[in-house]
């Protein structure tokens, strides 16, 4: 069984729907993960969270889902651009494949768990490195659109199938659970999948 997950690095609730993912993955669903840039409109600089904003409360609550499944969670104060970071772990993808996993795992603790800007290419470059890839490389192919081509047509084959928001996946190109819902949502789904297919 297979699905597909569209995510963003600066989406909480795309951070809490990493737990749902490994849930597939126990569950012996190959799960792939597709970039989905959320907030094209963000600037380079990327925008404050205010304490008392609507974004805040939503971190606090991350927080509370995220403790009960033993995630690491740090609210940001910073909202970057991801286009970027979406952008380099494409390029990943297409160059060091065994690596994209590891790449893809520390740009989102990056954002929800270390509280570094990923919006900013140095420290893109220092998540890279860490990884064990060239990371010089990696920036001279992103600074050349490597990645924008399939960041771009992710996301059009997302909106093709009716997403227009992240977390989502899709299970045999015809069922898409939007958002994070709860885990035993995902395990109805796949045991009514695999009655369906034996």
């Amino acid at each position: 069984m297979h699905a597909t997950v569209w995510s963003d690095y600066i989406c909480p609730w795309a951070y809490l729907g990493r737990d749902r993912t490994a849930l597939l993955r126990s569950l012996g669903v190959t799960v792939t993960s597709m970039p989905y840039e959320l907030h094209p409109d963000i600037p380079a600089g990327g925008r404050r969270v205010r304490s008392e904003g609507r974004l805040a409360g939503v971190y606090a609550y991350i927080a509370e889902q995220c403790s009960e499944v033993g995630m690491p969670f740090r609210a940001p104060t910073l909202v970057p651009n991801s286009r970027r970071a979406l952008e380099t772990a494409e390029v990943v993808r297409q160059r060091e494949p065994d690596r994209y996993a590891a790449v893809d795992d520390a740009l989102f603790a990056g954002h929800f768990v270390d509280g570094v800007d990923i919006g900013e290419p140095d420290v893109i470059d220092g998540i890279v490195g860490a990884t064990g890839i060239d990371a010089a490389a990696i920036r001279a192919l992103v600074d050349e659109g490597a990645g924008s081509a399939a960041v771009q047509a992710s996301i059009v084959d997302a909106h093709d199938h009716g997403v227009a928001a992240t977390p989502a996946w899709m299970f045999s190109e015809e069922l898409v659970i939007p958002g994070a819902q709860p885990r035993e949502l995902f395990e109805r789904v796949v045991a009514r999948l695999r009655a369906r297919l034996e």
